[in-house]
This record gives structure tokens, C-alpha cells and sequence, in this order.
């Protein structure tokens, strides 16, 4: 995996180094140099998004982050598990919502630009935190503590090509020079 270092511009940036993150360690072991790593993406200068991943496995907004605890999705409303009194209580889904949140914003940002705008978003919670869904239920986003499978999770199925990765490559790291794109024919 090609991890995207810091730029000046304002569309990207890293505070520290990569080799200190957890899930891009974990993923730079597992993924090829097809796929590419970006850290605190912050796309048409929109709210920054954790991580994004970019290859052939897709377009994915990565969101670190969460609440230590049990929670749960039921009867299209979010609970969490209360210890003191044994029951569940409504909870408001910030993380969630967050994480959702940037993969849209991602999406917009890219159908904008006229490239592949599915973002498959993805929350990457502490260990301390286990979210599930009821029977029937859709939350909108992969919710993955381990990066291993978030690793397989993102390379399970082919959805970009090389160069449909390089466009989108080079929008998100502005040192990158844009590729060139096919020229129109006549009529067509």
C-alpha cells in the first residue's frame, strides 16, 4: 500500500507520522501498492475524514473512533446497553453518524468530479466497543475493529480500475498530476 504523506495544501494533511497508525500498519502489510492510504483527507475543504483508502477494492472513508460499551440498532433506533440497570437505553448514534457522514460527503465530492462516486464507509471502533444490528436492520457502514479483516474487507471485491484509482488518487493528494483523459470523438 502507498501511504499519501502530507501536503501544504489545504485538502490534506497529516499531523504525525503514518508508521505510528494502528490500522495503517496493519493494512500496508495486507494490501499491494495498487491501494493507497490517505490520512485526514479533508476533500473541497469538507469536514476531515480519518482515512481514506483508494484502489481496486473500491473507495473507502475510514472513520477511527467510538464509545467504550455495547450498542445496538432496533426498530430503526440506536440503544446502548446500561450495566446498572440491565436494559437498554436510547443512545445518539455520533459515531455512527459521523462515520456515515464522511463516506457521503466523500461521494459527493467525487461525483463532482466525474469519477466513481461509491464510497463504502467504515467505522474502525475501539476494542471496548460492540455494535450489531437487529434482524433486518441497515446501518449504512461497515463497522470493522480489526484490521485484518478490514484488510480483506476491502480488497473482496474488484470495483476500480487502475485508472479510475489513479483519478481519484490524484483529486485526493493534489501533488499528484492529474491523468489525462481519453479525448471525445466526433459524434461520440
Amino acid at each position: 500500500m502507498i501511504l499519501h504523506l502530507a501536503s501544504r495544501s489545504r485538502r490534506l494533511g497529516i499531523p504525525g507520522l503514518p508508521h505510528g497508525d494502528r490500522i495503517a500498519g496493519a493494512l500496508t502489510r495486507r494490501l499491494d501498492d495498487d491501494y493507497h492510504w490517505f490520512r485526514a483527507v479533508a476533500p473541497g475543504g469538507l469536514e476531515p475524514i480519518d482515512a481514506v483508502v483508494v484502489g481496486p477494492g473500491g473507495t473507502w472513508a475510514l472513520t477511527e473512533g467510538g464509545e467504550r460499551g455495547r450498542f445496538a440498532r432496533r426498530n430503526g433506533h440506536w440503544y446502548r446497553w446500561n450495566r446498572s440497570t440491565e436494559s437498554w437505553v436510547p443512545w445518539d448514534a455520533a459515531p455512527i453518524n459521523k462515520a456515515r457522514l464522511a463516506g457521503r460527503s466523500l461521494s459527493l465530492y467525487l461525483e463532482r468530479a466525474g469519477v466513481p462516486a461509491d464510497v463504502a464507509a467504515a467505522l474502525v471502533p475501539p476494542v471496548e466497543m460492540d455494535v450489531e444490528a437487529g434482524p433486518g436492520e441497515q446501518i449504512g457502514l461497515a463497522v470493522e475493529r480489526d484490521a485484518d479483516r478490514l484488510a480483506t474487507l476491502v480488497s473482496a471485491e474488484e470495483r476500480l480500475s487502475q485508472q479510475q484509482v489513479e483519478r481519484i488518487v490524484a483529486l485526493l493528494d493534489p501533488r499528484q498530476p492529474l491523468p489525462r483523459l481519453a479525448q471525445a470523438t466526433r459524434g461520440g
